[in-house]
């Protein structure tokens, strides 16, 4: 399984703090590959995405402590996700970056060079406190669930109205930090900065999703404006035209 990923691929949407020998060996024992493989491939033909399979990774950045779940999750989207924190006063917070499973792989092949992104601030549907006592004094099955909860996009709701959908030629971390230069540093009145100095110090999650890779710039700016519309044009949303 492990051949079936692209590291490159993974280098590029989860960076540095990805930690790809972990992921890899943690895949390399997930049963029924070849069928895995074939489902994948399959479902790229049709221009579907695949289901069933959950890849989620966390780091610690503090203490540099990794790891990959492989959950299997019938029917739901499968993908790559990675949740990374910090309690650090200048850099903590937490982020999570959600991939879809194909375009992590080999067998996706890219037809553009442009991709689609989201930018969502979500806040948490757990109880600290309860997290805290499993931790401690829960069973094993009890502190894993709770901990690929609490990692994965299943443990987070969307704060009204704060979703941002954006295209761009290189990677999403690049255009990122320019939008956080712009509302941290230039002081732009554009929604969307104005949400990131909002969420500053609070208790949310601010999660990426990758909704579109390797495709022509007209498709891309095409599947931008269809999603813009449908669910982040203000005041749905934080993009301010679509």
């Amino acid at each position: 399984m492990s051949e079936l990923f692209n590291v490159q691929a993974l280098q590029y949407f989860f960076g540095p703090q990805f930690d790809i020998e972990v992921a890899l060996t943690t895949i390399a024992h997930l049963e029924k590959t070849t069928t895995i493989r074939q489902e994948l491939v399959e479902s790229i033909q049709r221009g579907e995405p695949h289901t069933g399979i959950q890849f989620i990774g966390y780091e610690n950045i503090d203490t540099g402590f990794s790891s990959v779940v492989v959950m299997k999750n019938p029917g739901c989207i499968s993908g790559v996700s990675f949740f990374a924190e910090s309690g650090h006063r200048l850099f903590g917070g937490s982020t999570l970056v959600c991939v879809p499973f194909a375009f992590c792989t080999t067998e996706y092949e890219p037809t553009g060079d442009h991709l689609v992104y989201r930018h969502t601030f979500k806040q948490p549907l757990f109880n600290q406190e309860e997290i805290r006592e499993i931790m401690k004094s829960g069973t094993d099955e009890e502190i894993i669930k709770a901990i690929t909860y609490t990692k994965s996009r299943d443990g987070y709701e969307t704060i009204p109205g704060m979703s941002y959908v954006g295209i761009t030629k290189r990677s999403w971390q690049a255009r990122y930090i320019e939008h956080v230069e712009e509302a941290l540093e230039n002081g732009s009145s554009k929604k969307f900065h104005d949400a990131i100095r909002l969420m500053q110090g609070k208790a949310v999650i601010h999660v990426h999703d990758i909704s579109a890779f390797g495709i022509p710039q007209p498709e891309a700016k095409e599947y931008e404006r269809e999603l813009i519309t449908k669910s982040t044009l203000w005041p749905k949303g934080l993009n301010m035209r679509s």
